[in-house]
């Protein structure tokens, strides 16, 4: 189905290829999602150095990449030149504070740079993502305006909660999304690829072309590593205890910034637990079970230069005992970075990269019926 939604020409860095410039990019998963539908990234900005590291390593060809505040930032590529722009502002300012949400909160200025900057490049095209909360703080007056400021330059506007496990992530994840252009053109957002299996497994009314969520095993099952009954995510001041979710049948939590807060359990986490350490980074591939293992590992871009790792069969994958964190190739899969990303820094920086992505799947798919109409 996936092959179906991006076609064929993907990672392709030649010819005339949709361009984009990332905002508040992080590691990039818009940008990874943006190169799987087809388009090339020219250049990208983040405050962050282990995430600017992370983005060069993976897209060479992009010029105007800068590690420095937004407010900084001067690409050397011309307004005219760039199709879309995409990005997600930090959405600290938007978010609930000592019970009272602030309409006014100073670090909202860096969503007003985005704004500015596509008034400046003036693309076919916008695409931002954010917090779900976002649509209703409020009582909707930041979305208003947030429309209103993207109209004020000659943007229409479109905005969508999505559950991203409707689109074939392995996680229950929420995000704001935005689509917006100036040509006056309606944008048609992709249609669901997978339903929600988890109530009633028959689900009579359901489009036979549609899936079930995927899981954690069914992302993972192809790593040659210790495998869970469940994923559990650890207790925090907001939870009176873990939270488990069935591995072979269920998707994963939100993934956050700290890596060290999940789990693989042969056995329900109880009480406030504290996962083992992570097994070594995985150097063996088990054969791709299915289309999910086949698109994150082997679709490399022509730029990626390394040789891909040889599948080979295995009897049995060795046992879990009692819990174990998740590695960082294991947190990749889960926010479905293709196996070809590569992350820099310590392990904690890369942990925070990944869960502060958007997942590169769903951004494909968006991206694929962005270039339907440029």
């Amino acid at each position: 189905m996936i092959d179906k939604i991006l076609g064929k020409e993907v990672y392709s860095s030649t010819g005339l290829k949709p361009t984009c410039f990332d905002l508040f990019s992080g590691a990039g998963g818009l940008s990874v999602g943006f190169a799987m539908a087809g388009g090339t990234p020219l250049g990208a900005v983040d405050i962050d150095n282990d995430s600017i590291t992370t983005y060069k390593k993976n897209f060479p060809m992009a010029q105007d990449v800068a590690c420095c505040p937004i407010e900084e930032w001067k690409p050397r590529t011309v307004p005219g030149k760039v199709d879309i722009i995409i990005g997600g502002p930090p959405c600290q300012g938007f978010s609930l504070a000592r019970g009272q949400r602030f309409l006014d909160d100073p670090r909202n200025h860096l969503y007003k740079y985005f704004v500015d900057l596509v008034g400046l490049y003036k693309p076919k095209w916008l695409v931002m993502e954010n917090v779900e909360g976002i649509t209703n703080i409020g009582g909707g007056v930041i979305l208003q305006q947030i429309v209103e400021d993207f109209a004020n330059i000659g943007y229409e506007l479109d905005y969508k909660v999505i559950n991203m496990a409707l689109y074939g992530v392995p996680q229950l994840r929420k995000r704001a999304i935005f689509v917006g252009n100036n040509q006056g053109v309606k944008f048609n957002w992709p249609e669901m690829t997978h339903y929600d299996n988890r109530k009633n497994k028959q689900h009579p009314n359901i489009d036979a072309q549609l899936e079930p969520f995927n899981s954690v095993n069914y992302a993972l099952s192809d790593l040659f590593l210790p495998q869970g009954n469940y994923f559990s995510h650890r207790a925090n001041a907001q939870m009176r205890g873990p939270r488990n979710r069935n591995a072979h049948s269920e998707p994963a939590f939100t993934l956050r910034v700290r890596g060290d807060e999940f789990a693989l359990c042969e056995n329900p986490a109880t009480s406030a637990f504290i996962p083992g350490p992570a097994p070594n980074e995985e150097v063996i591939l088990l054969e791709p079970q299915n289309e999910f293992h086949e698109l994150m590992r082997n679709r490399y871009p022509s730029w990626i230069k390394c040789e891909k790792l040889k599948s080979i069969k295995y009897k049995k994958l060795p046992e879990l005992i009692d819990t174990r964190r998740l590695t960082i190739r294991e947190q990749a899969r889960l926010q479905t970075f293709p196996d070809w990303v590569q992350f820099e820094g310590k392990i904690t920086s890369k942990a925070r990269q990944i869960g502060n992505a958007v997942p590169p799947l769903f951004s494909a798919q968006l991206f694929a019926k962005v270039f339907e109409l440029l």
